[in-house]
């Protein structure tokens, strides 16, 4: 398996289509203004946002393996975790990662999302707490 190997958030910028790029920009704004505590790590040529694990991540469908046709997904590393009283996550058959597809900038619901993000960052400190 060949993964993108980005490693910084310019250069993935510059793989990625317009839209994917106004989403990527929009979320990862979203992220940072808000959860300081979360730092950008790159895996698997992604930016994942790390509190004391991994806590979510942006995967654009041009990076391979995405298995979407279009727009980003904005992942959560313990989604299986999570409430989802927003009902946006989407687990599939996954076991553990859900996910928010995003389509466009305008899918995006920033208020519905920080709650995630913020339920998300709670579950990550108590998570480690107790290991």
């Amino acid at each position: 398996m060949k993964f993108a190997k980005h490693k910084d958030f310019d250069s993935f910028l510059d793989a990625l289509s317009p839209s994917e790029q106004q989403i990527c920009l929009r979320i990862r704004a979203l992220i940072l203004q808000n959860f300081p505590i979360l730092k950008e790590t790159w895996a698997y040529g992604a930016p994942f946002y790390k509190g004391r694990s991994r806590v979510c991540f942006l995967y654009p469908a041009s990076l391979p393996y995405s298995g979407v046709k279009a727009g980003v997904n904005f992942g959560f590393n313990r989604g299986n975790l999570l409430s989802n009283e927003q009902s946006l996550l989407f687990l599939g058959d996954r076991k553990e990662v859900a996910y928010i597809a995003i389509l466009s900038e305008r899918d995006i619901r920033e208020d519905l999302f920080l709650e995630i993000l913020h339920e998300a960052a709670i579950l990550d400190k108590e998570q480690t707490m107790t290991q």
